[in-house]
């Protein structure tokens, strides 16, 4: 009895400091970029508030009936897509709720979608969308979610569902020198997609230019500055949701 109690007390404890590994890990964000931030909270074409810990964007210009619900990627800051989203927000004139994940991590709250549409009221056409893993999580939700969405859109990632005989309106955007999820990549998942998904493709744009966090370990070298990659996404979610 006595070794079965030291065999417990020693997976007990190795799963502890597992876990506590494990956490220490996902809570080690990468963080916003203050002064991207501090722009974007004065952009004149766009409203920004925090409601239930969610960020709401909603474009300034007149009341839109469009909302995107957003996925951060994994361990990246909500807070760092803010300059990225209000302006896709203002130019494409879409309200946009950016979500909080569990653990920063966007598999650990896939419905965390259903909490999101609660902070906007007055829409009409709901899509959700994603960077990263936070796209992978978007796409997965609207692939059960078919009936209450018009649309996906993915930000330097693929599907990983297959939504390709869905009436779904798909945007991808990628990031031509993406060192995390090569184009290639995403281009060989395209099958996972209706057959007229919109597909962008941003010459010279790396994987942590669709935020404001920083390099991003692994990532490709741009060759493009951050308010040229800023301008190409908004100008293709304008295209697309207009």
């Amino acid at each position: 009895m006595k070794k079965v109690l030291i065999a417990i007390g020693i997976g007990v404890g190795l799963s502890t400091f597992l876990g506590c590994g494990f956490v220490s890990w996902a809570l080690d964000t990468y963080k916003a970029e203050p002064i991207t931030q501090i722009s974007a909270l004065n952009d004149p074409g766009v409203v920004i508030s925090e409601r239930d810990g969610f960020l709401v964007i909603r474009p300034s210009a007149a009341p839109s009936a469009t909302g995107v619900l957003f996925y951060p990627g994994l361990r990246i800051e909500p807070k760092a897509y803010l300059s990225k989203l209000a302006a896709l927000s203002s130019k494409a004139g879409v309200n946009v709720v950016i979500g909080r994940p569990r653990l920063n991590i966007a598999a650990l709250s896939i419905g965390q979608a259903d909490e999101m549409r609660k902070q906007l009221t007055g829409i009409r056409r709901w899509y959700v969308a994603g960077h990263s893993l936070g796209g992978a999580v978007a796409c997965y939700y609207a692939s059960n979610h078919l009936d209450d969405l018009q649309g996906v859109v993915l930000l330097g990632t693929y599907c990983g569902s297959d939504i390709s005989m869905s009436r779904l309106r798909v945007l991808t955007i990628v990031a031509g020198s993406d060192g995390v999820i090569a184009p290639e990549t995403i281009g060989q998942h395209a099958g996972e997609l209706p057959a007229d998904a919109q597909i962008v493709r941003i010459p010279g744009m790396v994987h942590s230019q669709f935020g404001n966090y920083g390099p991003q370990s692994g990532d490709g070298r741009p060759s493009i500055d951050d308010s040229q990659a800023r301008e190409a996404i908004s100008e293709a979610a304008r295209a697309f949701f207009r």
